[in-house]
């Protein structure tokens, strides 16, 4: 029973892409024509939707959310290395006022918290950020001037130790409170860039609903330019209609699109892998691991050629436009040789 109602309205199809029956031929082509057309501008539309959809989220995770997440957890360690350091040394120095620092305080703190501001910067100029986690990132980048502030006012006194230790506690508290703590707001954009790597790594409901579409849309499509061959040489005798043959071959390229959306998402789902190193947001992480981190997340997406692959989007819309003009020129000629049949000298009758 089930056979029998699919089968039925399957061969009804084939019929009528063959032109089997009593069909006149204007009347065949002028509805071929328009089938032809509707099911590639919605086989079209709904493969470039799907298609541009995951390779739109790997440009994002590659230019975007990738980075961002590396410079706010590299900006992280190093101003927790910056105030480390910025501890120990007026700690030295306020129990030995009268010896010079050894441990060289100036230039490895100052190395520290010029390359913290680096990469928020960095981080800003990513364009990962909404609006309202940028002005939280220039909120930072303000604590941090403050911070710096109070660190080269205990520097200063650091022969007065009240007073050095003073700023040393106020800068600790700027750094280190849990709610409005530099590190602290630092980590929270951390959390947000990681759920959003989340949400772009995931398939979407985009891609899940638009695949189908394009499938069966190029299976009918397929199905219709097959037909019309055997149309053609029936009613024509043309053994086979190269520009339509055209067409037929590149729906062909519909199984490498399909590949080359899964590697991309492949390389998606190995990016949020590597970055899971960094998690969770505001732990300790070592510079060395953060590095690593940022090679591999360059690594994964090089590896399945994900530049590569998002660069044929443009492929799809140009493919259609000319899938619709070979068959517009194509059928409409068939059509004006069959309305306007050439004399036997060359002219039309």
């Amino acid at each position: 029973m089930i056979r029998q109602s699919i089968g039925r309205p399957a061969r009804r199809f084939w019929h009528s892409s063959t032109g089997v029956g009593s069909v006149s031929t204007a009347g065949y082509l002028r509805r071929q024509l328009v089938w032809l057309l509707a099911l590639t501008a919605v086989a079209v539309s709904a493969l470039f939707s799907a298609y541009h959809e995951v390779h739109r989220d790997t440009a994002a995770i590659s230019d975007r959310t990738g980075p961002a997440i590396v410079e706010l957890a590299r900006a992280h360690t190093l101003l927790r290395l910056a105030h480390t350091t910025a501890a120990e040394h007026l700690a030295y120095l306020t129990q030995h006022p009268e010896q010079p620092d050894i441990l060289s305080f100036g230039e490895e703190y100052a190395s520290l918290l010029t390359e913290a501001r680096q990469s928020l910067d960095l981080a800003d100029r990513t364009n990962a950020l909404n609006r309202g986690d940028r002005q939280s990132l220039r909120i930072v980048s303000g604590l941090v001037d403050g911070y710096a502030k109070r660190i080269d006012g205990a520097w200063k006194q650091y022969d007065k130790p009240k007073l050095s230790r003073a700023n040393l506690s106020y800068a600790t508290t700027m750094m280190h409170a849990k709610s409005s703590g530099v590190l602290n707001r630092i980590a929270d954009l951390q959390s947000k860039q990681s759920a959003a790597l989340d949400r772009q790594q995931e398939w979407g409901t985009a891609p899940l609903l638009t695949w189908p579409v394009a499938v069966a849309s190029c299976l009918l499509l397929g199905v219709r330019l097959v037909g019309i061959q055997f149309f053609l040489r029936r009613r024509f005798r043309l053994r086979l209609s190269i520009p339509l043959a055209a067409v037929t071959l590149l729906l062909a390229a519909l199984p490498v699109l399909a590949y080359g959306t899964w590697e991309a998402h492949g390389c998606q789902a190995d990016v949020r892998g590597v970055a899971a190193r960094l998690e969770p947001a505001g732990r300790p992480v070592a510079q060395g691991t953060i590095d690593e981190v940022e090679s591999d997340m360059s690594e994964a997406l090089s590896g399945g050629n994900a530049g590569g692959w998002a660069r044929v989007t443009l492929f799809v819309p140009l493919a259609g436009v000319l899938m619709a003009g070979v068959v517009l020129w194509t059928l409409r000629s068939h059509l004006a040789e069959y309305t306007y049949p050439r004399k036997p000298g060359g002219g039309r009758r």
